[in-house]
């Protein structure tokens, strides 16, 4: 047995050397970098104090131990404060030198145990200096210090280290689902319904967020409770077993009550995707609202109904896990009693001083379970927000659509954008369908084409066919004779829509190189005096329509790309921005060898195009 005493540690020792070498080997081949952090010499200055009272203590305490202690007990000590000593220079490399997307868990199954066990060792020092006559022996004080040192370092570390850890995975899957929308089909994403995105982004990820700091306690009170029990087995095997029995019941009846109130739960979440949508209503239409009183009170009629249903069913959930505490409450309060009041008759040989440490520890347990039995419905939530994230990027990851969001080659100095029998449906369920073509057209650079056509005659389906947005349900579309996916179509082609969105900041742009540029067609397009342009920002987008449609036709300028689409562009503009629209701004485009196509309604203009196409119930007129 002693040979197995001696062995324990020393495996520790040699263990903990290879991962610091592994650690150092990291550092040396740039896998872990040096973390860059906000904190101060001061914090710094704090970690190593904390750091030399802890190991000075423990050293303090085994040299109490070693006076008294046999040879191979003195073995064993050096080799465990040698461990101890070995794991803390781990702890300092892997948080000074961090590694992208590390997931330490061995390490923090180590911290939580022992700050475990130094939570459970406080409750065992407290029970056993008071153990006899009742008077307590200072002499177990430094141990006591010491198991309070160790939950305090303990959980310092450990929570600093799964906080930071579960914000990664949270940022990783953030991203993750943001890289799978940007690369998902348009229209998949345009049918998606409204509020779905914000919920994932937003409420699920912060749900799984925020979970990380009951994880630490659930990994703390578990050890504290199985060291615990392992002690209440000692004192009294029956006592233990009928415990146990009682616990289980307990945790039984609470993990039952929660699988029914799961399921108010997932309907909750449910119900945010509609929240998110009244949200986006209230910004967007908030100018609707404001002018129609009666338009707003119905609003919030239907806003109210939203949020009560959420109210009643969370709270319906949050009852059933009430009640299940208070009943779990009054389980424990019953073992308390059956040991003081039954014990003595059920368990003749069992002695007072055994009842008050029974007592005592149970006691002292009974914080961690109430703590972990109300922690399950803040998991039961993150795991239900877990699964929508997953189930959201799976969605969309098996509608296709792009691998990546890296901008593709656009150098090409003429383009020929082919529509072969190219075939768009609209899917109308029980209703049928609406479909635009087959259509069958060449666009050339340096060619001015109009696309005119009734209300629903298929202008704007067509302008997403031509911009990549939509991917045609037959024939296909190719690009100088190269069949070329929907996707990739848009790095040829800048697109001002009629509804477009105008970002306050020049994405994709190098502004520096066309700072010049861009200061000229804010003069041109008459924004000198609204608009300023630093770092590639603009001043504001505050602006009205027609004002922010020429700060989109500014972007276009400078985004250079061979295909320019406008739909309806010249619809907000004064007089004079309709004419320069015209009559300049098109034929400049064109003489620089752009493919320019443009939505309108303005048959005064007509006679500016190369080339007319008129659409009619989808098709080519």
């Amino acid at each position: 047995m002693s040979a197995l005493w001696i062995a324990l540690p020393a495996l520790a020792i040699v263990g903990t050397i290879i991962n610091i070498i592994w650690v150092l080997r990291g550092v040396r081949r740039k896998t872990r970098v040096r973390e860059k952090k906000g904190s101060t010499a001061a914090a710094a200055a704090v970690q190593a104090i904390f750091a030399t009272v802890f190991y000075g203590w423990l050293g303090y305490c085994m040299t109490r131990l070693w006076d008294d202690a046999a040879v191979t007990e003195k073995i064993v000590l050096g080799e465990a404060y040698a461990a101890f000593v070995l794991f803390g220079v781990y702890l300092w490399l892997t948080s000074a030198y961090s590694k992208k997307k590390d997931r330490p868990y061995g390490t923090m199954l180590l911290l939580s145990i022992a700050s475990g066990f130094g939570n459970a060792s406080m409750i065992f020092v407290v029970n056993a200096a008071i153990a006899g006559n009742g008077n307590f022996s200072t002499e177990l004080l430094p141990y006591f210090v010491l198991g309070m040192l160790a939950f305090v370092c303990g959980q310092k570390l450990l929570r600093s280290r799964l906080i930071r850890m579960t914000n990664g995975i949270v940022y990783d899957k953030r991203m993750e689902v943001l890289s799978v929308v940007l690369n998902a089909p348009y229209a998949n994403v345009e049918a998606m319904e409204r509020g779905k995105i914000e919920a994932c982004l937003n409420n699920d990820t912060e749900t799984v967020s925020s979970f990380a700091n009951r994880m630490v306690s659930v990994g703390t009170w578990s050890v504290t409770i199985i060291a615990g029990f392992t002690y209440l087995a000692v004192l009294s095997l029956p006592g233990f077993l009928f415990s146990l029995a009682v616990v289980i019941a307990a945790s039984g009846a609470f993990f039952g009550i929660l699988r029914s109130a799961n399921r108010l739960w997932e309907q909750t979440r449910d119900i945010q995707n509609v929240f998110f949508k009244f949200i986006h209503d209230l910004i967007y239409g908030f100018k609707e609202l404001y002018l129609n009183r009666r338009k707003a009170f119905d609003f919030r009629d239907d806003m109210e109904q939203s949020c009560a249903s959420y109210r009643d069913k969370r709270s319906q959930a949050e009852v059933k896990v009430a009640n299940v505490v208070v009943i779990g409450d009054l389980l424990f309060a019953s073992v308390i009693g059956t040991v003081v009041f039954a014990f003595p008759h059920l368990l003749p040989g069992i002695g007072n001083g055994e009842l008050r440490s029974f007592v005592f520890v149970f006691l002292y347990m009974a914080g961690p379970l109430t703590s972990i039995l109300n922690t399950l419905p803040d998991l039961f939530q993150a795991r239900i927000s877990w699964r929508r994230i997953r189930k959201f990027t799976e969605e969309l990851s098996e509608l296709g659509g792009r691998t990546d969001l890296e901008p593709g080659s656009k150098e090409a100095a003429e383009v020929m954008l082919r529509l072969e029998q190219a075939v768009y449906e609209y899917s109308r369920g029980s209703e049928g369908s609406f479909s635009v073509g087959p259509i069958d057209y060449e666009f050339r650079s340096g060619e001015l084409v109009f696309v005119i056509g009734g209300n629903g005659s298929g202008k704007s389906t067509l302008a997403k066919l031509v911009t990549g947005l939509y991917e045609p349900n037959a024939g296909r579309i190719t690009l100088n004779g190269e069949p070329i996916g929907a996707g990739a179509i848009g790095d040829y082609v800048s697109t001002i829509f009629s509804d477009a969105y105008l970002f306050d900041r020049l994405y994709g742009i190098d502004f520096e190189a066309k700072a010049e540029e861009a200061r000229h067609y804010l003069q041109v397009l008459g924004l000198h005096d609204k608009v300023a342009i630093e770092g590639g920002r603009f001043s504001t987008t505050r602006l009205s329509t027609g004002q922010r449609k020429r700060l989109a036709l500014l972007v276009s300028y400078l985004d250079d790309k061979p295909i320019c689409l406008f739909d309806e562009w010249a619809a907000d503009q004064d007089p004079e921005y309709r004419e320069y629209f015209y009559t300049a701004l098109l034929p400049e485009l064109r003489s620089k060898g752009k493919c320019v196509i443009v939505i309108t309604h303005d048959d005064r203009y007509f006679g500016m195009a190369d080339k007319l196409i008129k659409l009619e119930m989808g098709k080519i007129a």
